[in-house]
């Protein structure tokens, strides 16, 4: 997706991938994030039916990575099963999403106190690296993309990585990631967020790499309670806009 992402915040329903197809050698795990991001920006709206070859060929990708992802969203709740059969898109509730950033605010700010206390000297210069990414792709995909989420998540998954050992760090990646991931996507659904992610996260990795880890926390807290206003905003948002 290059230029401009406002065309693809305005498409709803299935057109909303039109935008995605220049990626045409997606893996499944690729077509499951693409469905995924589409799903939690609302770019396909609830009960939307999410046909295999409808999207297969949206995406010119084979059947077989779209099958396995949809498999995926379903047994994560993304989708469920529709009266006569096939897959419609679910809807993610206020309470749902509510807890999804109560664990990732408590999360966050046991990383970010461990970050602040652990870290060896060097290792914020992976962090700093992400955070000029995130504003190069800003400026080229918009904050409301997949570009911006991949380059988002490399973001806080270097600060586990500082936070905790080797390992829990990937028992993490593998275990905890789902909830992180969904709320981050849920925080930039759209191009307008409070403030500009950039910044929002040049002051959390500063406060981060203070060395005052009650300074630390604070900035987790605020940077977690932030993302919970702007998911709600652009949920609210999307839901004004009209279809395509």
């Amino acid at each position: 997706m290059t230029g401009s992402a406002e065309p693809a915040r305005r498409a709803t329903g299935l057109a909303g991938l039109a935008g995605l197809a220049e990626r045409r050698q997606l893996s499944s795990e690729h077509v499951y994030r693409q469905l995924r991001h589409a799903l939690l920006t609302q770019r396909i709206s609830a009960g939307t039916r999410l046909v295999e070859t409808d999207i297969a060929q949206r995406l010119q990708v084979s059947r077989t990575p779209v099958r396995e992802a949809l498999g995926r969203l379903e047994s994560e709740g993304f989708a469920q099963r529709a009266v006569g059969g096939g897959l419609v898109s679910a809807d993610f509730g206020p309470e749902e999403i509510a807890d999804i950033f109560l664990v990732r605010a408590q999360f966050d700010q046991l990383a970010a106190r461990l970050a602040c206390e652990r870290a060896k000297p060097g290792q914020w210069a992976e962090p700093r690296q992400l955070l000029e990414l995130m504003r190069t792709t800003i400026e080229r995909h918009g904050v409301a993309s997949p570009e911006f989420s991949e380059v988002h998540e490399s973001l806080h998954a270097s600060i586990y990585r500082i936070a905790f050992s080797s390992r829990m760090a990937g028992w993490i990646e593998n275990h905890l990631r789902f909830p992180l991931e969904v709320s981050a996507e849920l925080s930039y659904g759209n191009e307008a967020p409070a403030e500009p992610p950039y910044e929002q996260h040049c002051r959390l990795i500063d406060a981060l790499s203070s060395g005052d880890a009650g300074l630390a926390v604070a900035a987790a807290a605020e940077h977690c309670n932030r993302g919970a206003a702007d998911a709600d905003r652009s949920r609210r948002i999307q839901g004004e806009l009209p279809a395509s």
